[in-house]
């Protein structure tokens, strides 16, 4: 009696967040999507974003909200994606491997040849979905945009971590789409300062979240300064794949959700979140279990105990944003200008 009396209840909730997420999508595409420019600041709208969008909405939202203000074209996707392909087929016939790495530099733009590195990623992400690895259905996808954005971007070429962020695209999105989306969002301050390791920027980054680390959790905070642990030890990992590799994929996309909606702000809020979700363990451990946990996150988390605690994780110090205090921050850094 009391399994069917469980199963009962968990059947109805079910059912309830079934009737939720139905009328959230009819909101979403009757109400909201049409009329985008107009109802995506109103707090109806940024309330129903925070608690999550719907999936099969999402890649519509994204596609909005990260915009495309370098103005590609899937056109471009195509004539990238043969650049890369071309770039693949040179050096299979040259005789080169993901063995010898090193000959890529003799190569013109070397960083466009990271395409072959490209290779040794794809199937590494997301094994446990197995449709990137070989044989499955989204692995030359996958491979093509990473290839493309490469070919698109000599200038960062490919960087490790690049493969979980197209393809949690490549998931809510056509390919098309989702080489639009990535590009435009590695093109944003936060993501191009990492992908292209600007070691000053980056410690700009650094200091600014230290600070809210700092005012939000500061028993923590003394206890990571205390054992000379370091942000940059686990926070670029989450930053570099947007916590699609370090977060379970649901929790993940609502992650990305509001940062849609928030910007680069809500990636810093979102690892005080996961420091608060896990502060009494965290305080009890030492250097080397704290840094297996943060590198190894629990699959346990769930997205409304992950957002139940971003909900008091203060983002403003001393009547100043994140964004205030990441620009004074790095005023302080710059060096001073030669006299001469």
């Amino acid at each position: 009696m009391k399994e069917a009396k469980l199963r009962k209840k968990q059947l109805q909730q079910q059912l309830k967040h079934e009737d939720a997420l139905s009328a959230a999508v009819k909101i979403w595409n009757v109400e909201i999507l049409p009329n985008w420019e107009t109802m995506r600041y109103t707090k109806r709208v940024r309330d129903l974003w925070w608690n999550g969008i719907p999936p099969s909405v999402r890649g519509k939202v994204w596609k909005l909200a990260f915009g495309n203000d370098l103005n590609l074209t899937p056109e471009l996707y195509e004539i990238c994606l043969n650049r890369a392909k071309d770039r693949l087929k040179i050096m299979k016939e040259a005789g080169s491997d993901t063995d010898s790495i090193s000959s890529f530099s003799d190569l013109p733009s070397s960083k466009e040849a990271s395409v072959e590195l490209i290779k040794l990623d794809v199937s590494r992400t997301f094994p446990q979905l197995c449709i990137f690895q070989k044989g499955g259905p989204y692995h030359e996808l996958l491979q093509g945009l990473l290839g493309a954005y490469a070919c698109y971007r000599p200038d960062v070429g490919y960087v490790q971590g690049m493969s979980f962020i197209a393809a949690v695209l490549l998931l809510n999105m056509d390919v098309d789409d989702a080489f639009i989306c990535f590009a435009n969002l590695l093109n944003r301050p936060c993501q191009i300062a990492f992908f292209r390791l600007d070691e000053s920027l980056m410690n700009s980054y650094f200091e600014t979240y230290e600070e809210f680390f700092h005012e939000n959790l500061p028993q923590l905070y003394y206890h990571f300064k205390k054992l000379n642990l370091n942000s940059n030890l686990y926070i670029i990992d989450w930053l570099f794949t947007l916590y699609a590799k370090s977060l379970p994929l649901d929790v993940a996309s609502r992650v990305w959700d509001v940062f849609c909606r928030d910007g680069e702000e809500f990636l810093f809020r979102t690892a005080l979140g996961i420091l608060k979700l896990h502060q009494d363990i965290l305080l009890s451990m030492d250097f080397i279990h704290l840094a297996q946990f943060l590198t190894r996150l629990p699959e346990t988390i769930s997205s409304n105990e992950l957002f139940n605690a971003l909900d008091s994780i203060n983002m403003i110090i001393e009547k100043k944003k994140f964004s205030q205090v990441f620009a004074d921050l790095r005023e302080q850094n710059k060096p001073p200008s030669d006299s001469n």
